[in-house]
């Protein structure tokens, strides 16, 4: 049997894991306050609004060879080993040396005494990973050194083991552009996106491109909101037991924000024992 064959049966079977959602994680030291975040879908334009600063500390922008290239969420490791978690596909072919993360930032326009630039230890894909269909698009980097957490701005996030529900209003966050072909934008956005019921995904893309083991979708029908072009990799969350909880990550759709054709995100709880298994080990 492949080496990588068993390792991927093994996690699978153990059922055993540490745990993932450490106390104090999903939550900010800035005062905002979720529940003020809007709890119904409306259609604006694709970049949302700006939030609050450090509303969302454990967003991560990541840049590649010196630009700006993907978003991720830091997460707690054991050992004081720290991570973060996007999509395999901002990995793909790269190496850890191209990446700089930077925490603790909310306008990537100004050098801010809340953020900090660290380095990558590692960079790695879930071993079921596919960049063609896109199936487990999860990636994690260990970082080289802890972040700052002591700081207000910089915390770490909740990696969600629920299956989303239909129809409940979650967040996507990122510096991503603010329409199809057009710029990044300097200061965090972020935008409400309904999750759609495994049935609706299937039935907009095909069993061909939409994977339920591995993929939700998120987006309003009529379009006109969502994710775009270096929002990748940032996480799609709910506030669920008091805290924003992950539950996806963002991966791929057509254009950004199209009608009838809602962002897919890979699903936190299909990837989570893996997530569980390589920052615990």
């Amino acid at each position: 049997m492949p080496a990588l064959l068993c390792f991927v049966l093994g996690y699978l079977a153990s059922g055993v894991l540490s745990e993932i959602e450490p106390p104090g994680c999903g939550i900010n030291d800035v005062g905002f306050d979720y529940t003020t975040l809007p709890k119904t879908a409306r259609k604006r334009i694709v970049g949302g609004q700006i939030a609050t600063p450090h509303s969302f500390p454990w967003m991560a922008a990541l840049e590649n060879l010196g630009v700006m290239h993907c978003a991720g969420s830091l997460l707690k490791g054991n050992s004081d080993r720290w991570y973060i978690l996007t999509s395999a596909h901002c990995l793909h072919g790269t190496m850890a040396s191209d990446w700089k993360i930077r925490l603790g930032a909310h306008d990537l326009s100004q050098s801010e005494t809340s953020s900090e630039f660290l380095d990558a230890k590692t960079a790695m894909t879930h071993p079921l990973f596919n960049p063609t269909t896109y199936e487990y698009d999860i990636g994690l980097i260990e970082l080289s050194s802890a972040p700052l957490v002591s700081k207000p701005e910089i915390n770490f996030g909740c990696v969600s083991g629920n299956v989303s529900t239909a129809g409940e209003v979650c967040y996507v966050a990122g510096w991503g552009t603010t329409s199809f072909g057009g710029a990044v934008s300097d200061e965090l956005r972020v935008v409400e996106k309904p999750v759609l019921s495994r049935t609706e995904c299937r039935n907009i893309y095909g069993s061909n491109q939409y994977h339920e083991a591995s993929m939700i979708c998120a987006g309003h029908p009529d379009g006109g909101k969502g994710s775009c072009t270096r929002d990748s990799g940032g996480p799609l969350m709910c506030f669920q037991n008091d805290r924003m909880e992950i539950i996806g990550i963002v991966s791929w759709g057509p254009g950004c924000a199209q009608p009838n054709s809602p962002a897919v995100y890979a699903s936190s709880s299909g990837g989570r024992q893996w997530i569980e298994a390589t920052i615990n080990e």
